[in-house]
């Protein structure tokens, strides 16, 4: 027999007296009920997420004073919001609004900026369009605010800054444009800002420097320009930092890994130019094998996740807020113009899990300091200009699980250990790489010595993973097509007449 799945409705027949219902992570269906308020007028929290719930909500539907926190977070609920979500906004003790993950459409009804009580306004993973209401400074009390992944437009509200309790700022995922709002530096309790994939422009502005708290900070996928502001400077507190996808420009700061707890950096696809800067690598505890981390770094995720987590405290009537940094240890700068070497403080942070310098002009050769990066699991130096031989120091690193040396100027033979066979193709585009009895003397010469002599005769080249037996090569081929095309010639009447025609002598 096949299972079925049991569809329960809400009932309106329950006890009035009830202050607490939690009917999470079932199988309800149905709509929610517009009896709900009025048939438990002592209701302080409702939990119904992570259920099947459908259809719009009443727009009738609206809760009394008493409730403090509303959760109706990840279901199928359609239609617009509610605009009086409770009965007396200015009477309402509602500390949390939670009905993310759901399929809610239009614009975020202004009511919601009344209910001044707020701590937690989680609306993201809908479809809700417009703008954000500049009457969001209204909500003092705000802490953790949640629009990402809908469809809103427009600018990010100046009036964000009243809300100068917010720890979580989470806008990704939208279409918002206009440049980051030197405002927001009010907020200086805040630990997570995420603006990212947004259609944002200009320049990170100085006064950010005053947001002091940051911890994770997400500006990545927008239209940001200009030179890295000193005001990332002033973030000490970061954990994570992602400009990725940007159009950044200039030169890498010295201070760009001078942050006690950094556990993650993303600097890729923008249009940093000069050299990695070679200090403040022992830094970070993090990247060094150590602690530091204020937060859960159980599991190495890429790509990193975040996840905040909300509990009520009915008796002090306030809200716990935390969050969950997901991440792997990491540093990218793919996809930039940086040239030079590789500086050797950056393959010795020993904490390390991924390291990504693919698609820039770096040069010299691959650092055997990497031998010490015993926590790597990901090492991308493809689409680079590095030469030299391979460190034997790469094969013996038991966790690395992704390996990307291709399209670089890598000379000399391969490190006879096993360790690199697990890594098809990650030494393509390297012409100058051999391996077993095909490696002459010649291949074994560093990268320098191989280009140096091929400026002494125009057959240098062909000294390579063959040796002798490709200049063989060429000469039997060379012969082959002059006989061939003799043959040819002499099979061709035409040809013959015109061969052997008989002089004539002019005088």
């Amino acid at each position: 027999m096949e299972s079925q799945m049991i569809i329960i409705y809400l009932p309106c027949s329950l006890p009035r007296s009830l202050l607490d219902l939690d009917l999470s992570r079932n199988a309800l269906s149905g709509a929610v009920p517009t009896c709900f308020p009025a048939s438990l007028p002592a209701l302080r929290s409702l939990n119904l997420s992570s259920n099947a719930l459908r259809f719009p909500l009443s727009p009738r539907l609206s809760f009394p004073a008493s409730l403090a926190t509303l959760d109706l977070s990840r279901n199928a609920l359609t239609g617009a919001v509610p605009p009086r979500v409770v009965a007396d906004p200015d009477a309402s003790g509602l500390l949390l609004l939670d009905l993310s993950h759901n399929r809610f459409s239009g614009e975020i009804p202004v009511g919601i900026t009344a209910i001044r009580s707020l701590q937690g306004l989680f609306l993201a993973d809908n479809q809700l369009s417009g703008e954000i209401p500049s009457g969001i400074g209204n909500l003092t009390y705000l802490q953790a605010l949640d629009l990402s992944h809908n469809w809103l437009s427009g600018v990010v509200p100046a009036g964000l800054a009243g809300c100068f309790q917010l720890l979580y700022l989470r806008l990704g995922g939208n279409r918002l444009s206009g440049s980051l709002r030197p405002e927001l530096d009010a907020l200086d309790s805040l630990k997570v800002l995420d603006l990212s994939n947004n259609r944002i422009s200009g320049e990170i502005p100085l006064p950010l420097a005053g947001c002091r708290s940051l911890e994770v900070v997400n500006f990545s996928g927008n239209k940001i320009t200009g030179e890295l502001s000193g005001a990332v400077a002033k973030w000490q507190s970061l954990r994570f930092l992602s400009l990725a996808g940007n159009q950044l420009s200039g030169q890498l700061p010295d201070w760009m890994f001078s942050f006690p707890t950094l556990q993650w950096i993303d600097l890729s696809g923008n249009r940093f130019v000069g050299f990695i800067p070679d200090g403040g690598f022992n830094v970070s505890a993090v990247l060094n094998g150590g602690g530091g981390s204020q937060g859960s770094t159980t599991e190495a995720v890429l790509p990193p996740h975040l996840f905040v987590s909300v509990s009520a405290d009915m008796t002090d009537r306030q809200l716990e807020l935390g969050y969950d940094l997901q991440a792997a240890t990491g540093i990218d700068l793919s996809r930039n113009e940086l040239r030079g070497e590789i500086p050797n403080g950056l393959v010795a942070m020993k904490g390390l899990q991924y390291l990504n310098l693919s698609y820039n002009y770096l040069d010299g050769q691959i650092p055997s300091g990497l031998g010490g990066m015993v926590k790597l699991r990901t090492l991308d130096f493809s689409h680079n200009e590095l030469s030299g031989v391979v460190p034997p120091e790469i094969a013996a690193l038991a966790e690395l699980e992704v390996l990307n040396l291709s399209y670089n100027s890598l000379s000399g033979p391969l490190p006879t250990t096993d360790g690199l066979r697990k890594f098809p193709g990650a030494l393509a585009g390297n012409p100058g790489i051999c391996s077993g009895e095909g490696c002459s003397a010649y291949s074994r010469m560093p990268e320098g010595k191989m280009a140096g002599s091929n400026r002494h005769g125009w057959l240098g080249g062909w000294h390579g993973e063959n040796g002798w037996v490709s200049l063989g090569a060429f000469c039997i081929s060379t012969m082959t097509s002059f006989y061939v095309s003799l043959a040819t010639l002499l099979c061709s009447p035409k040809a013959r007449n015109f061969v052997f025609r008989p002089a004539r002598m002019e005088y």
